[in-house]
């Protein structure tokens, strides 16, 4: 899918394209990976991608004068509102469940739902950030690099 048009965004903090990162609850540091694809276009952003739970879609906005960024990711059965900050290492930040409880519960279960430790499964950090290409195209990209480092010293160590 090519998403790049000439509406898209050009500030190099909100590529559109492919993304990846992880969520973590709360209560643990295990990373929950993410695949997506995101457009950013005139300050609001939509996408789609898939984790452990199920496919998904993105629709939010970004700020580019604070690079503030809030989405909503919405699963076929409940949604997720995540809220960050980016920058050049990509969008960090934390999500919290959107679920209303009261059309399951009532108000004395969810009073102990958000005492007990399922609370810390409602909320939780993540990053998101541009997939890079190919490791073996970074490798030698890289490779290259160097090696044009040591060109110059060779060069200026000669001459």
């Amino acid at each position: 899918m090519a998403i790049k048009s000439q509406n898209t965004e050009t500030h190099h903090f909100f590529p559109s394209g492919h993304w990846e990162g992880f969520y973590c609850y709360s209560d643990s540091p295990k990373q929950h990976k993410m695949a997506i694809e995101l457009c950013f276009t005139n300050n609001t952003i939509s996408g789609s991608g898939i984790d452990d739970v199920a496919p998904f879609t993105w629709k939010g906005n970004y700020n580019l004068d604070s690079f503030k960024v809030e989405m909503i990711k919405t699963y076929a059965t409940h949604q997720i509102s995540y809220k960050g900050d980016a920058d050049e290492n990509g969008i960090w930040g934390i999500w919290n469940d959107l679920t209303d409880l009261s059309k399951h519960f009532s108000p004395k279960m969810i009073e102990n739902i958000m005492q007990s430790s399922l609370k810390l499964k409602m909320k939780g950090g993540f990053h998101i950030w541009p997939k890079k290409s190919s490791s073996n195209h970074n490798e030698a990209v890289e490779k290259q690099a160097i090696e044009s480092e040591k060109l110059k010293e060779i060069y200026i160590e000669v001459f």
